[in-house]
């Protein structure tokens, strides 16, 4: 809300205020004070003072009863007399206190509409801030895909060379006498390893540099993740996947538009990280761990938190959780790009992906998906 919108709010309050004023000096009060000070009302009075003296004289037997009401009706005019000689400092004080009260509203008002303001702008610049940090990691994700688009083309060449020069040469030992030694044939062979370790390197670099934008469709966050649950049930042997019951809110709590081919793929490399930290199913020293899937119905967004019950991440990786090639495993395997990857996916639907809580006890991450445009969530979940 502008100052200038608060300035009229203020005017309008004013306004009022002066109305309210000007009603009771003019009208209010005239009608309060006014009715009992008529003149024609005290010159009644005072002819029935008169007519109350003679009736007591010409009734001697109710002498007694003429001589109350005489007095009643005297006492009362004195009041009106004192009331009339009051009254400009009667209608002082009384302004005053109204002028008190009305002063009153308006500094409650005032203050309300002024605290109401600073909240306004408050959440404002945080959803400015959040915005601007949420492009800035779009920007910077998106120059780590173009040097990934670099790097996978000069890589594609090369390798594609030593591919051929490497079947020529195994074409020319194989017409040798004698044949070649085991020793020539396992260097061939960890050759061959090596240029597949790289083709998966180049391949994982052109993944990366190739994500499409995402062609969103309207969906229900809950039923996407359970049907995500069941599907990769037993793609990580190691690994059990769980979602938690449907939170208790409306229909339309947790509906999103969202590509679902390309959250599926951000939930894949979250739980991928998760099943690669844990030591492989069957091992006595660890059972198998748990992802659990928990939907949260926020004000703007939906959260869907991953929660895992690995080792955690290390302290020093954490600033940098989300950077490209930054990775925990063991020097070639793996370039570090599963988590760049996701989180580069929830930017481009508007969202964003959160590192929320990890320790040696587990790691979740939060995935915030926004509502669709002019939907309001449930009274239950605004609250």
């Amino acid at each position: 809300m502008s100052w200038r919108s608060a300035a009229f709010t203020l005017g309008g309050l004013l306004l009022a205020a002066a109305t309210v004023l000007w009603l009771f000096e003019r009208q209010i009060s005239a009608v309060w004070f006014g009715l009992g000070l008529r003149p024609e009302v005290l010159a009644v009075l005072e002819r029935s003072l008169d007519d109350q003296k003679e009736l007591a004289r010409l009734d001697p037997e109710g002498r007694a009863a003429y001589r109350r009401r005489f007095e009643e009706t005297r006492e009362l005019l004195q009041h009106l007399r004192i009331l009339e000689h009051n009254r400009p400092g009667l209608l002082r004080r009384s302004g005053m206190v109204l002028l008190a009260l009305v002063g009153g509203l308006l500094v409650i008002g005032g203050s309300a509409h002024l605290v109401r303001m600073a909240a306004v702008r408050e959440e404002t610049a945080r959803l400015r801030a959040r915005d601007r940090r949420r492009l800035a990691e779009l920007q910077n994700l998106s120059g780590w895909q173009e040097t990934a688009r670099r790097h996978a083309h000069e890589m594609k060449t090369p390798l594609t060379a030593a591919r051929l020069e490497l079947a020529r040469l195994q074409q020319l030992a194989g017409g040798e006498a004698p044949p070649p030694s085991d020793e020539v044939r396992q260097v061939a062979g960890s050759v061959v390893e090596e240029l597949d370790r790289l083709g998966r390197f180049a391949q994982e670099l052109t993944g990366f540099a190739r994500l499409q934008r995402p062609r969103r469709e309207r969906h229900d966050l809950h039923r996407v993740v359970a049907d995500f649950a069941g599907t990769f049930a037993a793609a990580w042997p190691n690994l059990e996947l769980r979602l938690e019951p449907r939170p208790a809110a409306g229909a339309d709590a947790f509906t999103v538009e969202v590509d679902r081919e390309m959250l599926r793929r951000a939930l894949v490399n979250l739980c991928d990280n998760s099943a690669l930290a844990l030591p492989p199913a069957g091992l006595p020293e660890r059972p198998r761990g748990t992802v659990v899937f928990r939907l949260e119905g926020l004000v703007d967004d939906v959260a869907l938190d991953v929660t895992d019950d690995g080792p955690g991440i290390p302290e020093e990786v954490r600033p940098r959780v989300f950077e490209p090639y930054v990775t925990t495993r063991p020097p070639g395997e793996g370039m570090g790009l599963g988590l760049a990857i996701a989180k580069k996916i929830l930017l481009d639907h508007g969202g964003d992906l959160e590192l929320r809580t990890t320790s040696p006890e587990g790691t979740t991450f939060r995935l915030l998906l926004p509502r669709p445009p002019g939907e309001l969530p449930d009274p239950e979940v605004r609250s």
